[in-house]
């Protein structure tokens, strides 16, 4: 029986070391546990903020135990040790235990177990301790590669996206748009006289406008639609969807919401302001092409240059 727990253990630990997110780590395993230990009832928290667990996965846990499972994730996340709770003989679960997850020393989180049928013994109980630490290694390991690879599509300035996943999102955009038979809306924009600002101000100044531009692009588009950096001062959205009317709107919600920003530059003195010249381009789904799409907007953006910045042009 112990050989058999043990290695179902093992499998269960080889399965968490290829997960490559937070929750599917959680998930499976509280749902592998039923498969070591047989059928308990399991949660996993994960600390917020001091004092504030999330609940990140469960598995058989009764309604009347929720809170009791919280309480003791919290209990035990305090304490940084394994946390032996007995239940009242009428209840539901018999007892639980509350297992802290630990990485470099500090608890982040907690594994609850509880079972009806009968307490867990000093085998066992080692073996829940084995998966919390084994739990606990493969969720540090799935935010490390979350991180990795959120840092790898993220602009470190502005926080939008890069020009890698803006191009590779563009792609897979004009596939949907083919399938699902809609438009797709471009916008390309370059903020006015963005050197000459620079060279005023210095470039920690320049910084922080690229980061207050790039918060007012956001604020003017969708969830749905996708802002990056496109390199420079050039930010890039695609706007799925989008007909050539909406996006003149679009457009012009954006220069309006640049326009209105306030740099501050220097203590006690006004707040500095720079503009924004875009140009948009909207392909129907049957002709939808990335590279043309760009083209037609980068186009668009350079009339709007030509024609004195701080507006707008669509490609016709």
């Amino acid at each position: 029986m112990r050989l058999q727990q043990m290695a179902e253990l093992s499998a269960l630990s080889a399965r968490l070391v290829r997960a490559r997110n937070v929750e599917t780590c959680a998930r499976m395993s509280v749902e592998g546990l039923s498969d070591v230990l047989g059928e308990v009832a399991a949660e996993i928290f994960l600390e917020r903020r001091e004092g504030r667990v999330t609940r990140y996965a469960g598995n058989n846990v009764p309604p009347d135990a929720s809170d009791s499972f919280e309480s003791q994730a919290l209990a035990v996340i305090v304490a940084q040790q394994t946390w032996r709770h007995v239940i009242e003989p009428d209840a539901t679960l018999l007892q639980c235990l509350a297992i802290p997850l630990v990485t470099r020393g500090k608890p982040f989180g907690a594994l609850v177990v509880g079972r009806k049928q009968y307490s867990f013994n000093e085998h066992e109980t080692r073996i829940l301790e084995l998966l919390a630490h084994n739990t606990a290694v493969a969720i540090e390991n799935a935010r490390l590669y979350q991180e990795t690879r959120r840092l790898a599509i993220t602009d470190p300035t502005t926080r939008l996206h890069n020009f890698r996943y803006f191009r590779a999102t563009l792609v897979q955009e004009a596939q949907k748009a083919r399938r699902f038979r809609y438009p797709v809306g471009l916008l390309m924009a370059d903020i006015d006289h963005f050197k000459q600002f620079n060279d005023t101000y210095g470039h920690p100044k320049g910084n922080l406008a690229l980061q207050a531009i790039s918060r007012a692009l956001v604020r003017s588009l969708r969830q749905t639609d996708t802002v990056a950096r496109y390199g420079g001062e050039e930010f890039a959205a695609i706007l799925p969807g989008c007909d050539r009317a909406s996006l003149a709107t679009v457009a012009e919600k954006i220069r309006a919401a640049v326009a209105a920003v306030s740099i501050r530059v220097q203590p006690g003195m006004p707040g500095a302001r720079l503009t924004i010249s875009l140009g948009g381009a909207c392909q129907d789904f049957d002709q939808v092409d990335p590279a043309e799409l760009v083209s037609a907007a980068d186009r668009a953006l350079y009339q709007a240059k030509e024609q004195g910045r701080d507006r707008f042009c669509i490609w016709t």
